[in-house]
């Protein structure tokens, strides 16, 4: 049984980052934007079919197959950005109805593409790491390093660079970031665009492990907006904690009870969470 827990708590760590990377496209562009853009999951999809694409059909090397997708993934939200999401800054109801239309036309255009078949990319990378009893696929601690280092270099960049400084101003005061020569509108086309590129980032690395739906994006935006709530809306490092804490509850809770009842664990956590932490884990109070 022990060896069960560990394993489980293992790959709920990992899954939880995949919840972790998307949470982190949600605070960022609540933060700026004033929208809780529920079309990240589809960008994650479509950063997925695309590495799919490039690696089983092209024939490119999986590494190098990651680079187009994420890029095409942060052009479509530029395109989206550009076309919707401008029109609805800080109108937490329109932007939601605008991201919620987006999902269905990204979902129908990725079926009329690729069909309701399962797409399996196969192994990318063999074997796997022993922790005594214990097995990890090498995959997996692979997607799991290199998104918990795209979180903290984000984390890193925002803190201590001019434009991570510069957007932690607008979050605060954007009147004051304004006159202090901050320009928001391409600020907030960014954060949209890079939140797109995490989530597409995210559907890469996805691809390597799990098959591939039209409709898998709808799953892990609704687990990115529990992690990025229970982290505590507006921190970075709650987004991954988030995540991580979200997809152990899982993994563990579907150990005692049927897994049908999973995507309930860490809504009832997240619940449990939030009625002696309205704020979340590591948010703060306004």
């Amino acid at each position: 049984m022990s060896q069960l827990l560990v394993g489980q708590t293992l790959n709920g760590v990992i899954v939880g980052t995949l919840y972790g990377i998307i949470a982190l496209g949600v605070t960022l562009t609540f933060g700026i934007t004033g929208i809780v853009n529920f079309a990240l999951g589809e960008f994650m999809m479509i950063g997925a079919y695309v590495t799919w694409y490039l690696f089983d059909i092209v024939g490119l090397p999986y590494p190098v197959a990651i680079l187009p997708a994420v890029a095409i993934a942060a052009g479509c939200g530029f395109v989206a950005d550009q076309l919707l999401f401008r029109f609805t800054r800080n109108n937490l109801i329109n932007g939601l109805l605008v991201s919620i239309g987006l999902i269905s036309i990204v979902e129908a255009g990725a079926l009329l593409l690729w069909t309701t078949t399962p797409k399996d990319m196969g192994y990318v990378l063999s074997g796997a790491f022993r922790m005594g009893a214990v097995s990890v696929p090498r995959m997996k601690i692979v997607v799991f390093a290199l998104l918990a280092a795209v979180m903290f270099l984000t984390y890193a960049s925002l803190s201590r660079t001019w434009i991570g400084r510069a957007a932690y101003a607008f979050s605060q005061n954007p009147e004051a970031a304004m006159l202090m020569g901050v320009k928001t509108e391409i600020l907030q086309s960014g954060v949209v665009v890079y939140s797109t590129a995490l989530a597409g980032f995210g559907g890469a690395l996805y691809a390597s492990l799990y098959s591939l739906e039209p409709a898998m994006g709808g799953l892990y935006i609704l687990k990115g907006v529990e992690a990025a709530i229970l982290g505590g809306i507006g921190s970075l490092i709650g987004s991954l904690a988030g995540g991580v804490i979200l997809g152990v509850t899982e993994a563990i809770g579907s150990i005692y009870l049927p897994s049908a009842f999973r995507d309930a664990y860490g809504l009832v956590f997240v619940v449990a969470i939030l009625l002696y932490q309205p704020s979340g884990l590591f948010g703060t109070e306004r």
